[in-house]
């Protein structure tokens, strides 16, 4: 888990501290996680928001640690746990061995509440006598402007040294979006590898709807007609024996005019003749008087 504090000096922002709550210290990590997000409610014994947000460090020692917690009378006589007043020592496993720890401050043993410091050097004396239970990741910059700060009586900073914010670093999650863009990229390839096989498809279904209309219908024979015979005649002799060009189609007049010309001269004087011997038949015309003789 991972928790943070804003940090303000006499109302002035000076930074953000990171920490890191240990696992093997469940009780006690979970008290201050809920304390930095305020999520536990009002305290049962102080009625007031178990919440660091708004407190101070009211006890900073150079080479020695700073002191907070107090949400309740913000001076180290108060303070409540999410468990109520106050709760046990969970286990020593972690000593103070660098700067940067996080441990439970108590008046005794078994008396943890709120209250907690940050060390500013090895603290083995204190080994057995304090819960470990996070340490500092990032901020102890503003750790040091905290120490900084001109003290007064009983250790306490001149300036307020508050928790202008806190809470929870929760763990970043993948976006939605980077993923839907690459499941649309990836829609959109595969529409282009469907969009570049549809001509071949097409083709495929053409070719076997053929072999299926080949197969299955039978094959058509020419019905032996007299027209059909009549047309066969008509193109072959349309055509030349040599298949070059068709000849032209005669007329009746054409015809005649050839036949008069293939008689000979003998034969037409004769026809003449023929038709000056023959005396046209007139026919009477019927007069008026006819009819009444009639």
């Amino acid at each position: 888990m991972r928790v943070y504090f804003d940090m303000a000096v006499g109302g002035k922002a000076i930074g953000r501290i990171d920490f890191k709550l240990y696992e093997d210290v469940p009780k006690t990590a979970e008290n201050f996680r809920a304390l930095c997000t305020g999520e536990a409610g009002l305290g049962r014994t102080t009625r007031k928001p178990l919440h660091f947000k708004g407190s101070i460090f009211h006890r900073i020692i150079a080479g020695f640690m700073c002191q907070g917690g107090d949400f309740s009378n913000r001076n180290g006589t108060g303070g409540e746990s999410i468990y109520g007043a106050k709760f046990a020592d969970e286990n020593f496993k972690y000593k103070h061995t660098k700067a940067g720890l996080l441990s439970m401050a108590n008046a005794g043993p078994n008396t943890n509440g709120s209250q907690f410091f940050i060390t500013l050097t090895p603290t083995p004396h204190l080994n057995g006598k304090h819960v470990v239970f996070g340490e500092v990741i990032d901020g102890m910059d503003v750790v040091r402007k905290m120490v900084a700060v001109d003290r007064g009586k009983n250790d306490k900073p001149v300036m307020d040294v508050t928790i202008a914010d806190c809470g929870e670093v929760v763990a970043k999650k993948p976006k939605k979006e980077k993923k839907q863009k690459t499941e649309k990229k990836s829609k959109r390839h595969k529409d282009d590898s469907d969009n570049d096989d549809r001509p071949s498809r097409s083709r495929d279904r053409k070719s076997s709807r053929k072999s299926r209309d080949d197969s299955s219908s039978p094959p058509r024979r020419r019905s032996k007609s007299p027209s059909n015979r009549a047309s066969k005649r008509s193109r072959s002799r349309s055509r030349s024996p040599r298949g070059h060009s068709r000849r032209r189609s005669r007329s009746p007049n054409d015809r005649k005019s050839s036949h008069r010309d293939s008689r000979s001269p003998d034969d037409r004087r004769r026809k003449s003749s023929r038709r000056d011997s023959r005396s046209p038949v007139r026919r009477r015309r019927s007069s008026s008087t006819d009819r009444y003789r009639r």
